[in-house]
């Protein structure tokens, strides 16, 4: 299989055609395997689809039409090498999205080593890399207790700045990170691992005194081990050395190797740690106790999005009783920043969580969710102080029974949510309940035919304002041709009503169609009218459908 022709004709924008072409190729290689010899082994998945869009009233909130393609496959070589590869395209206007056409494949050999080219991702620990999707090369080995990983390649593409939407310029980024470790993971091991990026300066044309380019350097060491078969613990302890500006002045007295770090004016070192102890003496219950550092100057950009200057504790028991009939999770922890005194004020932030299901007999079962969210920051400045208190209660019956001819689930659901705003500038905007009720009731005959009825009545009220909504659905859904089409219609309205009055309609079709091993087909449409009276009345239609075709082989 020639992949420089495949991403050729990728670049040349053909489209679905080469989606098409993949999936022939795929049955001649699956056809090839079965009937001459097990040697050459291909499977996978494709789904490719094309959807159109129309509104009136409004502008449009999606693209006219949109072709999407993914095809995730894999060769296997006697049973030995094997070549997983995925293949994404999209011609959606770059107007709404920004075109991803990617290619990657990651060929396994033996059960000892891996191999990444094209896109790919993977991840090495907690704190260095992980999250990232790469474009470029690497491999991993694990053969025996032994591990080594690498990975090098460009981790962002550059952007120029469009001042038009105030959308800033995003500078070209490359990275590497690298991995050595040894130990069975389920017993006793450890890893080092090292993360580099750096974003080209010359890679944006337009001059910036915003948004400068950084240089990171991240090193852990992640671990873990157990003491028994009921107790165990992992941790990983890092530091990194982040640059805001690369183009500011060079520290000399450092001597450090360029292809590692780069320090100057603008660097900043700083550490982070985690640990997690689990401790499960019997099936009936077991608890985990978690604890995170992040320094306020630790930063890994091996990571789109990890807070830092935090430090947080959590205590999360879990129980069974009644031979297993009740289960009860919990969980609490406690948030701080501020870690050494560089803000004005500290943060404080309590979380808690208690989920409880008891399934009283065959027939009929309850759950009860709490949780709680309270944040609380001290600023001198009495309008930029913070006492926010967060509380949601839940009750939920559950019961199945035989009624009209078929099979019955009821499920009733009531929900109260409270906001407690202790800051008296800001209160009479943030003080606020939320009353909900919702039932759901599910009919299902022999014959496949089915009815789905859900009405839910919500009422928020604030010191200045009251709103409410209420909704309900009816769907209906039947299998025809020896169940190999499935059809559903669903009928919906919201009413909601509060300085303003509005109304929502919503139609929705949804068809699909089995062809066994040569997958399905499916359509599904939606049309959703909007109404509104008062001083600002909006009317606007929408209508939105997609033709997917999907496939196993």
């Amino acid at each position: 299989m020639d992949f420089q022709k495949i991403i050729f004709v990728l670049k040349k924008g053909t489209r679905l055609r080469c989606f098409l072409t993949l999936i022939v190729l795929g049955f001649h290689l699956m056809a090839f395997s079965q009937e001459k010899t097990q040697a050459i082994k291909f499977g996978g998945s494709a789904s490719l689809s094309s959807s159109f869009y129309n509104s009136n009233g409004i502008d449009p909130r999606q693209p006219a039409n949109m072709q999407v393609g993914i095809i995730r496959a894999n060769i296997s070589l006697y049973d030995v090498v094997e070549l997983p590869f995925e293949l994404y395209y999209s011609s959606g206007q770059t107007r709404f999205q920004q075109p991803f056409n990617q290619f990657g494949v990651s060929p396994r050999i033996s059960d000892w080593l891996t191999l990444h080219a094209g896109y790919f991702s993977t991840q090495f620990s907690d704190l260095s890399y992980g999250d990232l999707r790469i474009l470029g090369g690497g491999f991993e080995l694990t053969p025996g207790d032994f591990r080594l990983k690498a990975v090098y390649g460009r981790t962002r593409h550059q952007m120029e700045p469009n001042r038009v939407s105030y959308i800033p310029e995003v500078y070209k980024q490359n990275a590497y990170a690298v991995s050595i470790g040894y130990g069975n993971t389920s017993k006793a091991y450890f890893n080092i691992n090292i993360f580099h990026a750096v974003d080209d300066s010359t890679s944006v044309k337009a001059d910036s005194l915003i948004i400068t380019p950084n240089e990171n350097l991240v090193s852990t060491f992640d671990f873990g081990f157990s003491f028994s078969q009921y107790v165990s613990l992992r941790g990983e302890i890092g530091v990194s050395a982040f640059s805001l500006n690369t183009k500011a002045t060079k520290l000399d007295e450092i001597q450090i190797p360029d292809l590692l770090f780069t320090p100057n004016n603008s660097t900043q070192i700083d550490g982070a740690a985690k640990l997690n102890l689990s401790i499960t003496p019997s099936k009936y219950w077991s608890v985990i106790i978690s604890s995170r550092y992040i320094g306020p100057g630790f930063y890994t950009l091996g990571y789109a999005l990890m807070p830092n200057d935090l430090m947080e504790l959590t205590f999360a028991p879990r129980l069974r009783l009644l031979k297993n009939k009740v289960n009860i999770r919990s969980k609490i922890g406690v948030r701080y920043n501020n870690l050494r005194d560089s803000k004005m004020a500290t943060t404080n932030r309590l979380t808690g969580m208690l989920n409880a299901n008891w399934q009283v007999s065959k027939n009929f079962g309850i759950d009860a969710n709490y949780n709680k969210n309270q944040i609380e920051s001290l600023h001198k400045n009495d309008t930029l102080r913070l006492s926010n208190v967060y509380n949601s209660y839940s009750i939920t019956p559950r019961f199945n029974f035989d009624a009209f001819g078929g099979s019955n689930n009821l499920i009733m659901t009531y929900s109260f949510q409270d906001v407690s705003d202790k800051n008296i500038y800001t209160m009479q905007v943030s003080d606020n309940n939320t009353n909900s009720v919702t039932l759901i009731h599910i009919l299902s005959y022999i014959n496949s035919l089915s009815f789905t009825s859900t009405v839910l009545n919500n009422r928020t009220i604030m010191e200045s304002f009251d709103s409410r909504i209420f909704h309900f659905n009816e769907t209906v859904g039947y299998r025809f041709l020896k169940k190999k089409l499935n059809t559903s219609f669903s009928l919906g309205a919201n009413f909601v009503g509060n300085i303003e009055k509005s109304s929502h309609l919503v139609f929705r079709v949804n068809t699909s169609y089995s062809f066994g091993k040569f997958g399905n087909l499916g359509f599904f449409m939606t049309n959703n009218s909007f109404k509104e009276t008062g001083t600002i009345a909006r009317n606007y239609n929408e209508l939105y459908g997609s033709l997917q075709y999907n496939i196993s082989f």
